[in-house]
């Protein structure tokens, strides 16, 4: 769904699929965790994501896959 021009972000997102909707509010959740773990860097990656998740995902899936391989890659 494109947005209308005079639309908030907010607005933006309710108008979307239900998929982006809980990728969104998935991500700002990851992002309120890791900013709570200390991981400011993480955290603003994840809320960047979530920025861009509802017009971009497949942008979003990417960040979110990457920084879940990086993980594993660090239990290895």
């Amino acid at each position: 769904m494109s947005a209308l021009p005079n639309t908030t972000p907010v607005e933006t997102l309710l108008n979307e699929s239900r998929l982006k909707q809980l990728n969104t509010a998935s991500l700002l959740v990851q992002a309120g965790k890791a900013m709570q773990n200390g991981d400011e860097q993480r955290a603003a990656l994840l809320f960047g994501a979530a920025l861009i998740a509802p017009k971009y995902s497949g942008a979003s899936y990417l960040i979110q896959g990457a920084l879940t391989a990086n993980d594993l890659r660090k239990k290895l």
